[in-house]
């Protein structure tokens, strides 16, 4: 949980000194494994960097994803598993049957707030690499603060924020209709 409470601008300090190439430890390590022969600029290459973000926002958002997930484990009755025992069903047929369909409005709502969150994502980005290198790590919340308040493009710059907005309203529309779809069954 203490990645998920610390500020997201620590995590994306903390990650921007792990992947350095100089002195970061995930090269030290992977040298010392012998599994590169010399320091790899983690943040620096166009190749490498939107690697490092990743792995950067998923430990940010796995505490809370896995926080919600047990929450919706724990919300499911034992008596339903009983019943399945005594009917015969063994772990697979339970996990299939009887977890899943039960897990599946927290599964859509840990994919839509992971989508939300992720395509959102602003200083995680900022911070790591600013959208670079040469704009590999740009995404629409960086992309729409370069263009309003950096190149003082006001007007682009609300319209990519509009598109961010228009994006994330279709993926609010796409879950509120599974959702509204699964209660009327």
């Amino acid at each position: 949980m203490i990645s998920w409470m610390l500020p997201v601008t620590v995590t994306a300090l903390v990650f921007k000194f792990m992947f350095a190439e100089g002195n970061g430890i995930i090269n030290t390590i992977l040298m010392s494994l012998h599994i590169i022969r010399k320091p790899i600029g983690w943040l620096l290459n166009g190749n490498t960097a939107m690697f490092g973000l990743i792995i950067a926002n998923s430990w940010v958002g796995i505490p809370f994803n896995m926080l919600l997930l047990t929450t919706g484990l724990n919300n499911i009755p034992g008596d339903i598993y009983e019943a399945a025992s005594i009917d015969g069903a063994n772990s697979i047929q339970k996990f299939m049957r009887i977890t899943i369909p039960l897990l599946k409005p927290t599964i859509m709502s840990v994919l839509v707030l992971g989508f939300v969150l992720t395509f959102k994502v602003f200083d995680l980005v900022y911070v790591m690499t600013g959208g670079g290198p040469v704009s590999a790590t740009e995404v629409l919340s960086t992309y729409s603060y370069k263009l309003s308040f950096q190149l003082f493009h006001f007007g682009e710059g609300a319209a990519v924020a509009n598109v961010l907005f228009v994006c994330l309203f279709f993926v609010a529309l796409v879950y509120l209709r599974t959702i509204s779809r699964d209660e009327t069954m």
